[in-house]
């Protein structure tokens, strides 16, 4: 089953590029990235390649629910701009997180998606937290979040069918996890659910 997950985690981060591409009736997603998207991804990423020189920071930064608990309430934040698995785990959330931030670019103006990826990190984070996964770090969750909230605001706009049915292949990755019991289909779920947020449809298409 681990593997069918990984293989879920690829395709959904892929359909959302889709997703958004189709939806602003574009061709590709290969645009140079704007001034907010470039942002989000250094502020994430750069800590996390320092953290390969500084391992302790792991430890320092990462979801640690006791602590949590003993008032380090940022740890709900800065968990995201470390990642645990050593460079594979760092390999994978960076490509992650570029591939949704390619597509959320097409899709969102930069401050729902600056909105997006915050608060559904720290809600994953609190939801996840007590039982299903008390100590971890990395951006996999608030990427998937991200991801999830554009496939299902596609759905809600109603228009290109195209856009639809790729947002109907990231549902799908969804129920893989959900069946494999992955800690991470709790962020698409939140990210479900933010994307019910009005407006809908892509930012290109309401103009």
């Amino acid at each position: 089953m681990g593997s069918l997950i990984a293989v879920a985690f690829w395709v959904l981060v892929v359909a959302v590029m889709l997703v958004a591409t189709a939806a602003a009736g574009d061709t590709t997603p290969w645009r140079p990235p704007r001034a907010s998207t470039a942002a989000l991804w250094l502020i994430v990423l750069v800590p996390s390649l320092v953290q390969l020189l500084v391992p302790a920071m792991l430890s320092g930064l990462r979801r640690d629910w006791p602590r949590i608990l003993d008032g380090q309430i940022w740890r709900l934040v800065t968990s995201v701009v470390v990642q645990d698995g050593g460079m594979a785990g760092l390999l994978f959330n960076a490509s992650c997180l570029t591939l949704v931030l390619l597509g959320a670019q097409l899709y969102w103006s930069g401050i729902r998606i600056w909105t997006t990826f915050w608060a559904g990190a720290i809600v994953s984070n609190l939801v996840v937290g007590p039982d299903l996964q008390p100590t971890g770090a990395g951006s996999s969750m608030a990427a998937f979040v991200l991801g999830s909230a554009i496939a299902a605001n596609a759905l809600c706009a109603r228009q290109r069918l195209r856009a639809a049915g790729w947002a109907s292949v990231v549902v799908g990755c969804v129920a893989v996890m959900v069946v494999g019991r992955d800690y991470h289909a709790v962020a698409c779920a939140v990210g479900l659910l933010a994307g019910l947020l009005p407006p809908y449809g892509s930012r290109s298409a309401r103009r």
